[in-house]
Parts: structure tokens; sequence; C-alpha cells
């Protein structure tokens, strides 16, 4: 997910027509004040980090840890939607049923 943010200095606003010919003419805006991070950059950066401590670790390491479970939490959210599924199938089947004994 991309989170674009925009500001708008606007000193007028030309209109020529209609509202697909809106022109801005933007304030001169002054140069941001303290350092601009990307954080795209910063993400691959502590993934690339993460991954080469995996690979110095070496595989020994990584069997050793025991796998991680799920939340009890979430293994029954993962189960009731698996129910709600299997319930709208099974209503749709009853449904395309019941219409084929009408037809």
């Amino acid at each position: 997910m991309d989170t674009t943010y925009y500001r708008l200095n606007a000193r007028r606003v030309k209109v020529s027509g209609g509202t697909d010919l809106v022109t801005f003419v933007p304030a001169p805006a002054a140069a941001p004040a303290g350092e601009v991070l990307d954080f795209e950059r910063c993400r691959r950066k502590l993934e690339t980090k993460a991954a080469l401590e995996r690979l110095e670790a070496g595989p020994a390491e990584e069997a050793s840890r025991a796998p991680e479970r799920r939340p009890r939490r979430e293994r029954w959210a993962g189960i009731l939607e698996l129910c709600a599924s299997a319930a709208v199938i099974a209503v749709s089947l009853a449904a395309v049923w019941a219409f084929l004994h009408l037809a």
C-alpha cells in the first residue's frame, strides 16, 4: 500500500473553461527543514541487514529454533473464516438446488 501526501500552497487559481481546465499557480516552496526520509529505502536496508544476519548465523541456528506458533486468536479467526465460507457455499448450493427443482 502506497501512501501519498499532497500539500498545496497556491496564491492563485486560474480557471479557464471548466473543471478539466483548472490551473494551480503554486506559491514558491521553501526548502524542507531537516532531513527528508525515504521510508522505502530504509525498509529495504533493514530487510537486507536481517537477511545478511540470517546468512551469517548459518542453517544450524535456524534449525535449532522452534517454529513459532500462531496465537490462539488468529487460529480461531482462521477456523471461523473457513466456517463462514462453507456456510455461504452451502446456502448458495441450496438456492441453486431449490431453483432447479422449481424449473
